[in-house]
């Protein structure tokens, strides 16, 4: 009894373990789990420091001290050997202000702005391609779950029919030949029914690694709809203007131009203000000969300069004038690029729109052919039992109402899947609802 209750017990904590999720919390998860979010939030951080430097490096600013001692014995020929010692000390502030660099400063934060605004959307197009992995995994976890319930029921089914064929044979109103030939498609079936269930293991340890949950075991709660009642309204003006990607492409835009701008200042003065402050001494002398070294030298002296600095590279226009070309071309590449893309993802919305729209137009004949073969299957069963239909009728009517069954199996998780991609290319999210309704 005692072993019955902890065999319980542990059954109930196993089960309780057992990740069940739904959706919307799987999507959830493999943003909170996955490196790869972390490795773009660190990128982030990084071009954030970038775009603070882009700004502060522009002005110069340091403090250096110095201090030393040195002691040494000099011997000239024919005369006695000294000893002279030397100790300077000095602290000193230098600073410089650019009044005009051409453009380039700006340049260069507009860059580095820019390059923050391209590595935070990066984080979003990662999250997004996690997001996309994870409503497909999902997904196709249950069609091999639906498939495998519509496997079933076809073997249910055939099971009942082999009973009517045994009960025959041993009226003696079948051949043998038929027992065998239905034991054959039932084994068939069962070792297809096999196969699905390893494929539904496998699914779902791919998922388990994508969402980094321990353990084999996965529950998810959400099924996908029907086949019947759906619908798909006109897609939105401007559909797919909200992607990340038409944002990251502006930004690369403003990073070429500020290039262009950058190669220009390199043909251009600049003008800095700079100024300079320090504080110091130094003592020398001889040890114990004249001049005496004195440690009084030491006090302290102070010094100040200020001036303005005038720099004009004349002699090296050529190079400028090739570098102002090549981040030009290089502008122009990111429109060209940015212009394909555009076309790229008008494409692939219409497409998802036209592949829905052509799923939503099967779904009913496919609801009604699934009816039908169940029908038949019941008839040509009642009639073969009676005499009046042939066993190569029953197995007929058993392998299209099978067909008939996967393929709605199949069809609910295709609506579903394509249902997803159309609000993930529109820049939605895939939970959310939608043109799709």
């Amino acid at each position: 009894m005692l072993a019955m209750w902890l065999a319980c017990a542990f059954t109930a904590v196993w089960a309780a373990e057992v990740p069940s999720l739904t959706l919307a919390e799987a999507l959830q998860r493999v943003e909170a789990r996955n490196p790869e979010v972390e490795s773009t939030q660190l990128a982030i951080e990084i071009a954030a420091i970038e775009a603070h430097r882009a700004r502060l490096d522009r002005y110069t600013a340091s403090v250096s001290a110095t201090a030393g001692a040195s002691a040494g014995v000099t011997k000239p020929w024919g005369q006695d050997a000294y000893g002279a010692a030397e100790t300077p000390w000095g602290v000193r502030a230098n600073a410089g202000v650019p009044l005009y660099a051409g453009g380039s400063i700006r340049a260069a934060i507009d860059s580095a702005d820019a390059g923050a605004g391209i590595a935070r959307l990066d984080g979003v197009l990662t999250r997004r391609a996690l997001q996309r992995a994870a409503y497909t995994a999902y997904w196709n976890i249950k069609g091999y779950e639906l498939q495998i319930a519509a496997a079933q029921e076809g073997l249910d089914l055939t099971q009942q029919a082999l009973a009517i064929i045994e009960a025959k044979a041993n009226a003696g109103l079948a051949a043998g030949i038929d027992v065998n030939r239905s034991r054959v498609d039932l084994y068939s079936q069962q070792e297809v029914l096999v196969a699905q269930r390893s494929s539904l293991y496998q699914a779902k340890q791919e998922m388990l690694r994508l969402l980094h949950l321990p353990g084999d075991q996965l529950v998810l709660t959400d099924e996908p709809p029907s086949t019947s009642g759906t619908g798909l309204d006109a897609l939105p003006e401007g559909a797919g203007s909200a992607r990340p990607e038409f944002q990251r492409t502006d930004l690369e835009r403003a990073r070429a131009e500020a290039a262009v701008r950058a190669a220009r200042s390199g043909g251009l003065p600049s003008v800095v203000l700079s100024g300079s402050a320090g504080v110091g001494s130094a003592a020398s002398g001889l040890v114990g000969a004249s001049p005496r070294y004195d440690a009084a030298d030491l006090r302290p002296a102070l010094d100040a300069s200020a001036g303005l600095e005038l720099s004009w590279n004349l002699f090296d226009l050529r190079k400028t004038h090739d570098s102002v070309a090549m981040a030009k071309l290089a502008a122009q590449q990111v429109d060209a690029g940015a212009e394909g893309q555009k076309a790229s993802i008008a494409a692939d919305i219409r497409k998802a729109a036209s592949s829905l729209l052509q799923l939503q137009d099967r779904a009913p004949l496919v609801d009604a052919r699934v009816a039908l073969a169940r029908d038949n299957l019941q008839i040509v069963q009642d009639l073969y039992g009676q005499g009046s239909a042939t066993i190569l009728d029953l197995f007929n009517a058993q392998a299209s109402f099978r067909e008939a069954r996967t393929q709605g199996a199949t069809l609910r998780v295709d609506l579903a899947i394509a249902a997803c991609d159309l609000q993930w290319l529109l820049g939605q999210d895939p939970t959310a609802p939608g043109p799709v309704k």
